[in-house]
């Protein structure tokens, strides 16, 4: 029993000593912290703005480095006039400073695009650019837009105003910055109309000479035997289109040199649908030469008569070819050609 109650005594010791240890040690006090939701804001004048200070519960002193720019009350901020201000949150001696700028509302009142119609390749691409009106405009977030094509088959775009051509064929890209809409209307083809556009329509006949085949290059607007113009003609160049040397035109006429095996490809736009009749002058020794629509053979051989000279230019007699409604593409194949063409006449019939 005695060696019991000894060892309590020995353990009542050891927690007294224990205990007045610990009092021995220095109490470390919480360091004192506050967070603002914010460490940067921009208002325009006249907006207001919630900040919230942490920990919640706490009473926070809210004050302005500049009552002309922004005010402050229980964290409500206010934009007065344009500048930057330190709105701080305090809390004893801690302090959390949140810098506020404000700004003059500018609205914008227009879009500028730097293209409203595209001529695009498939597998090209063309960068628009957007201006807006004024170029200070700022009551419309710089997130607040978005690109689309109606038809992806024929041109895609990205957010960066990137316009891809995908297939041939006619879209609309559009554009939206806030509440303002823009379009842009987009061909995708390998070749495109020379001083055009070609409109084929029940009101008016169509001449168009024969010059005017499609920009776009040997093997896709036209086909010829050599690659220099025997005429030295600088008509295509003069006009826009520096890729078509090869073809004889003579002066700023027609086209000479012709040789068999070699056309001419022509974009036109068919406003009203029907039967169209199609009649072309030539002259020199004759032969023989055929249309294609869209690649297929519309009219089958067509007989050229020769004419007293070079210069004695004649109408043939006329074809009949039959349009849908839209953009198709016209070859002039010369199948045995020792012959000048001039011009084309195309006229509705029904």
């Amino acid at each position: 029993m005695n060696k019991f109650f000894s060892n309590i005594i020995v353990l009542s010791i050891i927690a007294v000593s224990f205990l007045t240890g610990c009092d021995s040690f220095d109490r470390t006090g919480v360091t004192d912290e506050i967070y603002v939701d914010h460490s940067s804001i921009t208002l325009f004048v006249g907006d207001k703005f919630q900040l919230k200070a942490s920990p919640e519960g706490n009473n926070f002193e809210w004050s302005s480095s500049d009552t002309t720019i922004a005010t402050v009350s229980n964290g409500l901020v206010i934009g007065v006039n344009a500048g930057t201000a330190s709105i701080v949150a305090k809390r004893g001696n801690v302090e959390f400073p949140v810098t506020v700028t404000v700004e003059n509302k500018v609205h914008l009142t227009d879009i500028n695009l730097s293209a409203d119609s595209l001529e695009i390749n498939p597998n090209a691409s063309t960068t628009v650019l957007v201006t807006t009106v004024p170029e200070n405009a700022n009551d419309v977030p710089l997130t607040d837009f978005a690109w689309w094509s109606d038809n992806e088959n024929v041109a895609r775009v990205t957010s960066a105003g990137k316009i891809t051509g995908i297939g041939e064929g006619a879209t609309t890209i559009h554009y939206r910055r806030g509440p303002i809409y823009k379009v842009i209307y987009v061909e995708c083809s390998l070749t495109f109309p020379f001083k055009g556009p070609h409109i084929l329509s029940a009101s008016t006949s169509l001449d168009l000479p024969f010059r005017d085949f499609d920009k776009g290059g040997e093997g896709y607007a036209y086909h010829d035997t050599d690659t220099s113009d025997a005429a030295g003609s600088t008509y295509r160049a003069d006009n826009g289109d520096s890729n078509s040397p090869g073809v004889d035109i003579e002066g700023s006429s027609d086209i000479g040199w012709t040789a068999s095996g070699e056309w001419l490809l022509y974009t036109l736009n068919i406003q009203d649908a029907g039967t169209y009749e199609l009649t072309f002058t030539a002259s020199g020794n004759g032969g023989t030469a055929h249309f294609e629509l869209d690649g297929t053979d519309v009219t089958g051989l067509i007989n050229i008569p020769s004419t007293s000279g070079w210069g004695d230019y004649q109408w043939g007699n006329p074809v009949i070819i039959t349009f849908t409604q839209g953009l198709h593409k016209l070859k002039f194949y010369e199948d045995q050609a020792s012959y000048n063409i001039l011009s084309m006449k195309f006229t509705y019939v029904k």
